[in-house]
């Protein structure tokens, strides 16, 4: 069994992550120096995966979060698989994480998103919308409560309320 001890440096780059994600990128320039950062995270934590030093649910779900902020189909897949198994040892917030990087898988991939977590930014009203297309016609009557993803339209209500906030 692997050791039960979080991984300090992981916590850091998830932290680094987390924080990069409170900034505005405005420019192309700023967009491609987080892509850059988002690279070198992914190719931290995949080595680190290697060594096998990704073990605790905490780990878990900090490489997670880490690989959802990928380029590729790949890297949204391995935020799914590695925030299924968080969840599965019982770490509550990577539940909503697995139906998110189901989301962003399968628009990756060009399907529709079934959990309806995928939102993008419109700069002309300067508010976020829903990505579309989603099927969520195979939904579990309880399935969006067991994931902890909230209403399309409330969680609208919250990123809109953070863009106001801002100004």
């Amino acid at each position: 069994m692997p050791p039960e001890t979080d991984n300090l440096k992981l916590q850091e780059l998830y932290q680094a992550d987390q924080s990069d994600r409170e900034r505005v990128y405005s420019t192309p320039d700023m967009v491609e120096t987080l892509r850059e950062r988002d690279s070198q995270r992914r190719t931290l934590v995949h080595d680190m995966m290697a060594r096998g030093e990704v073990n605790t649910h905490k780990d878990l779900y900090h490489a997670a979060v880490i690989f959802l902020h990928g380029a590729a189909p790949k890297d949204f897949l391995a935020a799914h698989r590695l925030s299924v198994m968080s969840a599965v040892k019982g770490h509550i917030p990577s539940r909503w994480l697995s139906a998110a990087s189901l989301d962003r898988f399968l628009m990756s991939a060009g399907l529709a998103q079934t959990y309806g977590t995928q939102f993008e930014h419109n700069p002309e009203d300067n508010k976020y919308q829903l990505r579309l297309p989603i099927d969520d016609t195979t939904l579990l009557s309880f399935e969006k409560k067991f994931f902890n993803v909230p209403a399309i339209a409330e969680r609208l209500a919250q990123l809109n309320g953070k863009i106001q906030a801002k100004s």
